[in-house]
């Protein structure tokens, strides 16, 4: 099976020839070394079994720790250097390609894929319906896919589209606008990350969805329960499950790969086969599983155009996803200046209050006003409403009535300097600290000024610290809005490109509500 992703990647494969070199184990091996193997949840179990049932010596005098581990998850580890395994096997290598892209370095691969499986459409036995195509599954009301942000199946069907349509432009926007009302009805399914539970509803009321051969085939097994699966006649998407070796650089890291070329060894031994095949998993070369399980032979799927692919599930994730945001808003003392008929505070009271509609009651909103010592002592800001879901409750009435009530307020907070790099990087901090991956989590930053605080860290040094504090796989992005020409705008937008997230500015007065509308829906999805 060939992936397009790995040739755009440069993903470096340590060849058999290095283990053949490598591969000096002594005899008895009486001191085995203790390596740690990520796997994804979906196929740690069987990798233990078969690491149990191979001989420290066999895999390379070493002792291997197995943990589930979400891809996702073990992604962000490898990205940040932080509790990084010196194994890993995700279940695409769309995540070795995100992983080095994140860290600008190439990942050693002991093997492309230890198993495979396929997407596939699931339904109740008699209720399997026909799908000519993968777009034509992605217009059906019913589907259930999943949380984009957790693994890879639930980007699977969206993946499978856009590999049939190649590089017709017609047929890709046809796969974007079909995203549309599945995203718009993500908010309601937030349950449905885990395939076993789309599985578990869909066998009780219906529908389908999209999970992995692998899944259902397990599911069928453990439960006792009969289902139907399908996919399109034009093929479908496979998991691929490589596995990388993530070990740091150094002595310990050309270790990893020997034990990581003796686990891949071990997995593709028909001992090994074996046991992934009775888990639901085919072999690397996609062969069907045997006695009539899953959907049998079908084509293999492969992106065409990985950056289309890549800009695809953005939008998806933005449009599915509400937002988790925290607003910032500038209090200092030129918040007062005349700006036409009212003032500059005063257009971004009504700017703030029409914004606040355009959230629907799932999205979720926190609001700080900021300017120097405004929360005491060397604290730049104060907190009026911490980040809660605007339909929930709060002391008799609901957090979206509490937000507008607090900004009613800002027009008395108004005095002081701009304190604006000490409490970007607090919110900034704030967000990520309670990060949601069934949001979109970001900070708004409103100031019409720059900073002023002589006491606070430096441009570069804030900069670099959201850099290097920004989790690729748990993103939090800033959204700057100036306001009049006094903002500095080149500062905001160096804030903004920081965390990948954009700027905006309102020249003169008029455009205050308007700009600061602009900016809330492109983080509400809409």
């Amino acid at each position: 099976m060939k992936y397009g992703v790995l040739a755009v990647v440069l993903l470096v494969i340590v060849g058999v020839g290095v283990f053949a070199a490598q591969k000096a184990f002594g005899s008895g091996c009486k001191d085995p070394s203790t390596y740690t193997l990520a796997a994804d949840p979906a196929i740690a179990s069987v990798v233990q079994d078969v690491i149990d049932d191979t001989s420290a010596e066999d895999l390379g005098c070493a002792n291997i720790e197995v943990t589930a581990t979400d891809s996702g998850e073990a992604s962000a580890a490898v990205s940040k250097g932080v509790d990084v395994p010196s194994l890993w096997i995700p279940d695409s290598a769309l995540w070795v390609g995100k992983t080095v892209r994140a860290t600008g370095s190439l990942v050693d691969l002991a093997s492309q894929s230890v198993a495979s499986s396929p997407a596939v459409i699931a339904a109740r036995r008699d209720e399997v319906p026909f799908f000519d195509t993968w777009l034509t599954a992605l217009q059906l009301k019913s589907l259930r896919i999943g949380n984009p942000l957790t693994n890879t199946i639930s980007d699977a069907a969206i993946l499978a589209a856009l590999a049939e349509a190649g590089a017709d432009a017609v047929t890709v926007d046809s796969v974007s606008a079909a995203l549309v009302p599945i995203a718009q009805a993500q908010a309601s399914t937030r349950g449905e990350a885990d395939p076993v539970v789309r599985l578990d509803d869909m066998s009780t009321d219906g529908g389908v969805s999209v999970v992995s051969e692998q899944t259902l085939v397990d599911y069928e097994k453990s439960t006792g329960t009969e289902l139907g699966a399908t996919t399109p006649p034009t093929g479908s998407f496979f998991l691929n499950f490589p596995l990388a070796v993530t070990e740091p650089a150094g002595d310990s890291h050309e270790s990893a790969k020997t034990v990581g070329l003796a686990v891949a060894e071990a997995l593709a031994s028909s001992s090994g086969l074996a046991a992934l095949s009775d888990a639901g998993f085919r072999p690397p070369d996609n062969t069907p599983l045997s006695d009539g399980r899953g959907v049998g032979k079908i084509l293999t799927l492969t992106i065409a155009d990985q950056q289309t692919a890549e800009a695809t599930l953005r939008q998806y994730q933005v449009l599915a996803l509400p937002s988790r945001t925290l607003v910032m808003e500038d209090v200092s003392g030129s918040m007062a200046y005349g700006a036409g008929a009212d003032t500059r505070i005063g257009l971004t009271v009504q700017a703030s209050e029409t914004g606040s509609k355009l959230f629907p009651n799932n999205a979720a909103m926190g609001l700080w006003a900021f300017s120097i010592g405004l929360g005491g002592g060397s604290q730049d800001y104060k907190e009026l409403v911490p980040i809660r879901r605007l339909d929930e409750d709060v002391n008799g009435t609901s957090q979206r009535n509490l937000v507008v009530q607090q900004i009613d307020t800002l027009p008395g907070l108004v005095g002081g300097g701009t304190g604006l790099y000490d409490t970007t990087l607090a919110a900034f901090r704030k967000v990520k600290e309670g990060y949601d991956p069934d949001y979109i989590n970001s900070v708004i930053i409103l100031t019409d000024g720059s900073n002023e605080d002589p006491g606070s860290v430096g441009l570069e040094e804030l900069l670099s610290t959201l850099r290097s504090e920004q989790d690729p796989t748990k993103p939090v992005i800033i959204v700057t809005i100036g306001i009049t020409d006094d903002a500095d705008a080149g500062v905001l937008q160096q804030i903004s490109a920081a965390t990948g997230g954009t700027s905006f500015l309102a020249r003169n007065p008029a455009e205050i509500p308007n700009v600061f509308v602009n900016a809330l829906k492109s983080r509400s999805g809409r």
